[in-house]
């Protein structure tokens, strides 16, 4: 059982991390000054991202199930896995929001965010490579620290898709003009 001392510390340490985040959500909204908003078109793709992205969790869960149900293999606890499908998911719901423009709203800063994005997967890295002695239990099973390797691997991927996203319009956009 954990002391006192350290369940004050976790609560103290918790309560710093949500009002630091209020602070930068208060700032950039300062900064902004703009309210970001969906138009209708992208509020309808993202109603389609939702449904690729629940469709891909749907069907990862039932293969993991069948899975389960079929052989005694396992790499990863079940708390695990379950993550990683999750997450997985999301980035199918995010990567379609992406590639059919509707991930950023209309007067959002991509640039912005990306590094933003960018900074979260380098930490959650950081945080992966610092528990290396951590990685895996005595019975040789992936440990939760490599939830943070799978979060970081997940911003990476947005960030790429974000940048490839963004170079595809822009080529796009010269192939425009030099038809006109």
């Amino acid at each position: 059982m954990k002391s006192p001392e350290y369940a004050l510390g976790a609560a103290a340490g918790f309560i710093a991390v949500v009002v630091v985040s209020l602070i930068i959500a208060l700032i950039i909204k300062k900064v902004t000054g703009k309210k970001a908003e969906y138009d209708e078109r992208q509020l309808a793709i993202r109603g389609k991202a939702y449904k690729v992205g629940c469709l891909t969790y749907v069907i990862l869960l039932a293969a993991s199930m069948i899975l389960h149900s079929n052989f005694d293999f396992t790499v990863m606890p079940f708390y695990l896995e379950q993550t990683l499908i999750l997450l997985v998911g999301l980035g199918t719901f995010i990567c379609y929001a992406i590639w059919n423009d509707a991930y950023f709203c209309v007067n959002q800063k991509k640039k912005q965010w990306t590094l933003a994005i960018l900074l979260a997967s380098a930490a959650n890295f950081a945080i992966f490579f610092k528990t290396r002695g951590n990685w895996f239990t005595p019975e040789g099973l992936m440990n939760s620290s490599w939830n943070n390797l799978f979060v970081s691997i997940l911003t990476f991927a947005i960030v790429l898709n974000v940048c490839f996203k963004m170079l595809a319009d822009k080529k796009a956009e010269k192939g425009e003009s030099c038809d006109d």
